[in-house]
């Protein structure tokens, strides 16, 4: 049974690469966790309370602590919103009646 909570922890790790979220990866530890006590008993369900408690315990716990890492601001302004409010230099005519500008 411990191959099936090593599987599940693989495929958690994987998702949690995919993502940007920094939350599945307690799921993973909380599969690793259920591995370890499958290796003591055969009982699904004390192996299944294990994952759901440790996996809950896990996030809750530790989000105040990774809410000090996570950024709240709106990132870096790239492209045409990077150039708003700023000054510029036009150097070709414009006519913007006919919305056309000469060469």
């Amino acid at each position: 049974m411990w191959q099936m909570w090593l599987i599940i922890a693989g495929i958690c790790l994987i998702l949690e690469i995919m993502t940007v979220g920094f939350l599945i990866f307690w799921f993973a530890i909380g599969a690793l966790l259920a591995m370890l006590v499958s290796l003591f008993t055969s009982n699904l369900i004390i192996q299944t309370t294990v994952f759901v408690l440790s996996s809950t315990v896990l996030i809750f716990a530790t989000k105040p602590f990774i809410q000090k890492f996570v950024d709240k601001k709106e990132g870096v302004k790239t492209n045409v919103y990077s150039s708003i409010g700023k000054t510029g230099l036009v150097i070709k005519d414009i006519n913007s009646i006919q919305a056309t500008r000469t060469n």
